[in-house]
């Protein structure tokens, strides 16, 4: 899961991710597991321009199967 806070921060996998980086972590889970979607929590009040770029970069990651919820 992805989670993106409403400070702005980005956690995969439990840890605190830079922004920059989330891209990376992506193509590394999904090479470890190539059929696994992704699962992007975002909080309610977490800007939407940063789910837009985590998202992107998803994608940018190789990874097409998103799911998405709320949190908050």
């Amino acid at each position: 899961s992805v989670y993106v806070l409403a400070s702005g921060q980005i956690l995969i996998d439990d840890r605190v991710v830079d922004p920059r980086a989330v891209r990376a972590n992506i193509e590394r889970l999904h090479a470890n597991k190539p059929t696994s979607g992704v699962l992007i929590i975002a909080d309610k009040n977490a800007l939407s321009e940063w789910v837009v770029s985590v998202v992107d970069q998803v994608h940018e990651g190789g990874i097409s199967n998103i799911t998405f919820g709320t949190n908050g």
